[in-house]
């Protein structure tokens, strides 16, 4: 699945924490996000670029949807 398809389907997404109703991802995507551009820049392997790379338009998909 590519960084398109996941942003096409961040509508079905859904990481509120069922117990306590807290949404736990957008407290901390933030700095998920910062640490995962920190080791895209730093690994060389481009297939690991890429998939750090889809990572991150995932999470930013789901914090559009879903964080304030």
């Amino acid at each position: 699945m590519d960084s398109k398809e996941i942003i096409k389907r961040s509508g079905d997404i859904s990481l509120t924490n069922v117990a306590d109703g807290e949404n736990q991802f957008c407290s901390v995507w933030p700095s998920a996000k910062q640490g995962l551009t920190l080791l895209q820049s730093i690994i060389k392997n481009p297939i690991a670029k890429g998939a750090i790379g889809v990572a991150i338009a995932a999470g930013d998909a789901v914090a559009k949807q879903i964080c304030g």
